[in-house]
């Protein structure tokens, strides 16, 4: 179960970096989607994926970027709400309460857009690759927690 949580965290964590990544603008989101394919592609030959289970992921893996893309124009309006709020005359407690909202409801609607092609890929899978992967996300984590530090860079 542990696995499972991880796993979906991972991909959660990818999916949120993807989708953050998409909120810098126009032109990014063709290097962001060739970065997120080719980590797809390399956990896909980690795991030695067949093709039936690549074509599977890659096709859930292409609904998360299209839902992705869709959502930028929302992105871009939020910062911009954002900019005039903390440029005008005045602000109010509400004034962020309801942004806030808003944007938790749009992260809820995304994420009932990405959770079922992530429940795809997890099913797709057969549990000796999840637990490669499990096993890649905790190596990963533990290499980046070696070098935990601030805005500066890592602790001295």
């Amino acid at each position: 179960m542990a696995k499972k949580i991880l796993i979906a965290l991972g991909a959660l964590a990818l999916v949120i970096g993807a989708g953050a990544a998409w909120a810098h603008g126009p032109g990014r989101h063709l290097m962001m989607k060739q970065m997120i394919t080719h980590r797809v592609a390399e956990a896909e030959d980690l795991v030695q994926a067949t093709p039936q289970q690549r074509a599977q992921i890659d096709a859930s893996v292409n609904k998360i970027i299209g839902v992705l893309e869709s959502q930028r124009q929302n992105r871009q309006n939020v910062h911009q709400q954002l900019v005039q709020f903390l440029t005008g005359e005045k602000l109010t407690t509400d004034d962020i309460n309801a942004m806030a909202k808003q944007h938790a409801d749009q992260m809820q609607s995304l994420v009932s857009q990405i959770a079922p092609e992530i429940v795809n890929v997890h099913d797709v899978l057969t549990p000796a690759q999840r637990l490669t992967l499990a096993n890649k996300a905790k190596e990963m984590h533990q290499k980046h927690q070696q070098n935990k530090g601030g805005f500066g860079g890592p602790a001295e």
